[in-house]
């Protein structure tokens, strides 16, 4: 059947975006570059749960394989490929509820994260977000949620309380501890687009009215010294302050040199961010080029600086998505990506570092980048079992990433950023003790289920026969999908 006579009879209160029509191509956007070349037969912008629910039924009626899109940040492109891509961007929406001695926020699931600061700003809430702005509440909440706020709060998942789900068989249901409670247990972490489509979540929000903004960046040669001090130091540090590192190509140091950052924020008052970075200098034994601490200021407006530096909320969405929105997308990618239970000592700094950037090599050399993410805290005094989410032991997201500005690079190309990735997972595998559904390597490899999901993924092969025994919502690594051939790399699924 074509996609045109498929889509027949399909009627939303939303957009619905054909490949005849001038907006396909913008609508059939990821936020990377790769994915521009897949063609889905249509992009359904769902503006209510009864839209999604309309797809679901279409789609199930006419055979149409259904992707399920949020924000469009899968990095393997699991929200895209050539069915009904059934898009809940424009389900975003917030509003706070909930007893007094309780309180709520209910967050549309196509709700990106300086959107939900920004509307919860005046209201008096905070929530837990993730480490780029225009991540949305869906994927972000259904694989776990993890970012600065992680040490001091939990993850995202962990604060749910509740969450509307359309069903593989069209029905819509709510899901909270009392209802529905296997598959509340498997939307806290088991991955998105894999039970069902969330339209909206209920999540208990942070008490952080208040925080400060830091940036550090040292020299390269001080690197291995900066990777282990900085992980031993947000270890044994306050939950309060939340972290990263990454080590930037030399288009972004000084004498084409690559350069450090660790940057984050802080929730304590006073002088104590001036202590702890003053303690980390010296467990590094090295001076960084330049540090700036910020003011201490409203929770959203740090983070807003944090994520978007001076533009506007209009300006930090993905350009192309609005007026004024001139957010970068992110080039053609190849990526590894371990979750680790334990700081790094010098030798598995040095063996990380030596991994990211081998020997010059003939050809100009893709944008390389070695990223860190201090989680535990919180997150980690909350049983493995008691969500799908069962990274309670990492203390640290690792990973190491190229990048190529062509969309389309040369084969040579392609397969050079692939070795490049495999050379990284090669070091990161002695330090890892799982992986993160949210941040997943290019390549699959045998043994995915376990790494990223553990002792529960019987009960979530369980949850998926109850909810979707027809496998009706897959990619290529999601729970209950056909089992995937090991060693492979990603492509649209």
């Amino acid at each position: 059947m074509s996609a045109p006579r498929a889509l027949k009879g399909l009627r939303l209160r939303g957009e619905l975006v054909l490949p005849s029509d001038p907006g396909y191509p913008l609508a059939t956007q990821l936020q990377n570059t790769e994915y521009d070349t897949v063609r889905p037969c249509a992009v359904a912008y769902c503006a209510t749960t009864e839209d999604v629910a309309a797809c679901v039924r279409h789609a199930r009626e006419t055979g149409l394989r259904v992707h399920v899109r949020g924000g469009g940040h899968s990095f393997n492109g699991w929200s895209t490929g050539e069915g009904l891509v059934i898009d809940v961007s424009r389900i975003s929406r917030v509003a706070v509820g909930g007893p007094a001695d309780a309180p709520t926020v209910r967050l549309g699931a196509g709700t990106q994260s300086l959107d939900a600061l920004d509307a919860l700003k005046p209201l008096g809430r905070q929530i837990v977000t993730g480490t780029f702005p225009t991540v949305s509440a869906g994927g972000f909440l259904t694989g776990g949620g993890i970012g600065w706020q992680t040490r001091r709060f939990g993850t995202g998942s962990d604060r749910m309380v509740s969450a509307k789900v359309v069903l593989a068989d069209g029905r819509t249901v709510r899901c909270s501890a009392t209802e529905e409670p296997d598959l509340f247990w498997a939307l806290r972490g088991g991955g998105g687009g894999t039970f069902g489509v969330v339209t909206e979540f209920e999540v208990r929000p942070v008490d952080a009215p208040l925080m400060t903004g830091f940036e550090t960046l040292w020299a390269y040669e001080d690197a291995v010294a900066v990777l282990a001090a900085w992980q031993d130091w947000c270890a044994q540090g306050p939950d309060e302050i939340g972290s990263s590192l990454v080590v930037l190509p030399g288009m972004f140091g000084p004498g084409g040199r690559p350069v450090v950052k660790v940057w984050g924020v802080d929730l304590r008052a006073g002088d104590a961010l001036e202590r702890s970075l003053g303690e980390l200098a010296e467990r590094a034994g090295a001076k960084p080029v330049a540090r700036t601490v910020g003011p201490r200021g409203v929770y959203a407006d740090v983070m807003h600086e944090a994520l978007c530096g001076s533009r506007t909320v209009a300006q930090c969405h993905r350009t192309g998505t609005g007026p004024g929105a001139e957010g970068h997308r992110h080039p053609y990618t190849r990526q590894s990506y371990r979750l680790t239970a334990r700081p790094v000592d010098r030798g598995g700094a040095a063996a990380l570092l030596d991994a990211w950037e081998p020997e010059p090599e003939p050809e100009p050399v893709p944008e390389r980048y070695l990223l860190c993410i201090a989680v535990g805290g919180a997150a980690n005094r909350v049983g493995r079992t008691e969500t799908a989410y069962v990274h309670r032991d990492a203390r640290f997201l690792i990973g190491a990433q190229t990048a190529c500005r062509d969309p389309r690079p040369s084969e040579a190309t392609a397969a050079s950023m692939t070795a490049w990735a495999d050379r990284c997972a090669a070091a990161l595998e002695p330090l890892a003790c799982g992986s993160y559904i949210n941040f997943p390597s290019s390549r699959v490899a045998d043994g995915w289920e376990a790494d990223h999901f553990g002792e529960n993924v019987p009960r979530l092969q369980g949850v998926k026969r109850t909810y979707d025994p027809e496998d009706f919502f897959r990619h290529a690594q999601s729970i209950g999908s056909r089992t995937p051939t090991a060693n492979t790399t990603k492509a649209g699924s």
